[in-house]
């Protein structure tokens, strides 16, 4: 059977986003940081039940990825180097990173 995780995974940080966008200017910095918290929570407690995957690399992942997430969010950093950061990223994983050797 497939695990459907990380596709749980997106579909949280879809409504993640879609509640941002709804979101007034003047609570925006707060609520990045609490969706965003959120989500890592969610997919953390996602992560830890699904027995078929690794545990420790795809929690570092989702950080990795929350962290860029939030730092978009919050204009800090730009859209293409988001783009940059989560390539490497992926490449980071790609080659072991996160999998206890």
């Amino acid at each position: 059977m497939i695990s459907m995780t990380w596709i749980y995974i997106m579909l949280l940080m879809l409504a993640g986003s879609f509640i941002l966008q709804m979101i007034p200017l003047l609570f925006y910095f707060p609520a990045v940081l609490i969706v965003n918290g959120i989500i890592f929570l969610a997919a953390f407690i996602l992560i830890r039940r699904d027995p078929f995957i690794e545990k420790r690399a795809n929690i570092l992942f989702m950080a990795g990825l929350t962290v860029i997430n939030v730092l978009t969010d919050l204009g800090i950093l730009s859209y293409l180097m988001s783009w940059a950061a989560f390539g490497a990223l992926v490449v980071w994983s790609a080659f072991g990173g996160g999998r206890g050797h």
